[in-house]
């Protein structure tokens, strides 16, 4: 026993740390992914669906209890365990060897840590969850049937003292298999825990994680940073100095992820309700009631006053194994996006592209909220159409009662003197802005048109709308 104890206890420490610890944010994103409801319908479909169907019933309950991290965790960690005892019971070898029999536990929970971003893809409970409760039963069973075969002394022809050895290197070995496998990108574990912390409405989080990330960001990431801003009214002074990129998403497959992972919940903070509807009813009907899809179902149906299919969502929400009463959240959701909703709703077809349609449509957008009125400005600097700057900023000048955005400033200045006939000398803009702009019309002077302009002005002009508008182009979106 104590020769055993020492891989169980190693075991549990790498399963449990690394899954709860760096693949947290990707274990809870499982649960909320996972298609499971506790009615005898749901139960009965999954049971008639295939030959295997009360694995797959099994499996997905496994997978939804992640969304509960230390529960679904737990389970999968005792039952990972469980395997490596039953294998030893089953084969009978000595302690000596014990290490060898955590080669498939080992297996097993490196095949649903290095999924990545295919989770969004998965139709059914992935492989972990649907080989580790049939197999630990089919051990037990061979277990039974073999006790007559089994000898009284256990593996005495193994015992040597190379065992020790071996059975070290073999656990050591997987133990490096599994860290090695496992998907650990920063971007995509990233985007997980802003998309999380958005879906929650906390969006001083979403920033937060969005300065701490150290690598070049997705355009999801971008999105979610400025949906943070804007929810958080600090678009107007910090979007063009929080970082921009558009790195590629790490996986072979170049799915439209922007669109997969975020489009309900970009489309519904932005009072866009049909798309939202039709891109999380679209995935379900693909993968399955997911509870993230419901979420939006059921916020959509209820914003809009259709009682029955309100009923009809927050019915099979109460029925997923962990969902929590938002009441409070949804009224404060609906209070917030009702500025942006006074427009026709119609679906004229974004074509997957969701950053691309958001900018574009507010862009365009003229009159409306004051709410929607930012945003159009806003997404006029982003798309660099400037044509109907003058006609929104002064529209909006009114309402800053705290002094204007500095964005805002800084793109008065340079529109004044891209445009002409505008006369910024009344408007209230700060002196430290208005130096700064002339620090660059003479840098840009001096510098001429070298190719090294943007290296050579970033790092002080870096942070400002003069340098996004000049220097950063050809930037994605999707």
């Amino acid at each position: 026993m104590l020769r055993r104890l020492p891989y169980t206890l190693l075991f549990g420490i790498i399963a449990f740390g690394v899954m709860m610890g760096q693949l947290r944010p990707y274990i809870v994103e499982t649960g909320h992914l996972t298609p499971f409801l506790t009615t005898t319908v749901f139960f009965r479909e999954t049971l008639d669906a295939s030959a295997l169907g009360l694995v797959n019933y099994m499996g997905l309950f496994l997978q939804a209890c992640l969304a509960k991290p230390w529960l679904g965790v737990s389970l999968v960690t005792f039952l990972l365990v469980s395997i490596a005892y039953a294998t030893r019971w089953v084969v009978r070898i000595s302690d000596v060897w014990f290490g060898l029999c955590w080669i498939v536990p080992f297996l097993l929970l490196a095949s649903y840590t290095q999924v990545g971003y295919d989770i969004y893809l998965s139709k059914g409970p992935l492989r972990l969850f649907v080989t580790v409760v049939p197999l630990l039963v089919i051990l037990l069973l061979l277990g039974c049937l073999l006790r007559p075969l089994w000898k009284k002394k256990e593996g005495r022809l193994l015992e040597t003292r190379w065992g020790y050895i071996v059975s070290v290197v073999v656990f050591a070995a997987m133990g490096y298999y599994f860290w090695q496998t496992t998907y650990k990108d920063k971007n995509f574990l990233n985007i997980l825990e802003m998309k999380q912390a958005a879906e929650h409405d906390d969006w001083q989080r979403v920033l937060t994680l969005s300065r701490e990330n150290e690598a070049v960001p997705t355009r999801l990431q971008v999105c979610l940073t400025r949906l943070a801003l804007y929810k958080t009214h600090q678009m107007g002074d910090q979007l063009f100095a929080t970082r921009d990129g558009d790195a590629a998403y790490n996986t072979p497959k170049q799915h439209p992820w922007l669109r997969i992972i975020g489009a309900p919940l970009l489309y519904y903070h932005y009072g866009k309700l049909g798309f939202a509807y039709r891109w999380a009813m679209e995935d379900l009907v693909e993968y399955g009631m997911r509870p993230n899809y419901l979420r939006t179902l059921h916020r959509v149906a209820r914003f809009n006053g259709e009682k029955e299919l309100e009923r009809k969502y927050a019915d099979a929400l109460r029925h997923t194994l962990f969902y929590e009463d938002e009441e409070t959240l949804i009224a404060q959701e609906a209070k917030e996006i009702m500025p942006l909703t006074n427009y026709t709703d119609m679906l004229d077809g974004d074509d997957g592209l969701v950053e691309f349609y958001l900018l574009q449509s507010f862009a365009l957008t003229e009159g409306g909220s004051r709410e929607m009125v930012e945003l159009s400005l806003m997404c006029s600097l982003i798309t660099k159409q400037l044509e109907g700057f003058w006609p929104r900023f002064m529209a909006l000048l009114p309402t800053w009662k705290d002094g204007v955005p500095r964005h805002y400033q800084e793109a008065a200045l340079m529109v004044a003197q891209l445009q002409g006939g505008a006369d910024t000398s009344q408007l209230p803009i700060s002196e430290e802005v208005r130096q700064r702009f002339s620090r660059l019309v003479e840098a840009s002077a001096r510098l001429g048109d070298s190719a090294n302009n943007a290296y050579s002005l970033r790092p002080e002009f870096g942070d400002t709308y003069w340098y996004y508008y000049f220097f950063v182009e050809g930037m994605k979106t999707y």
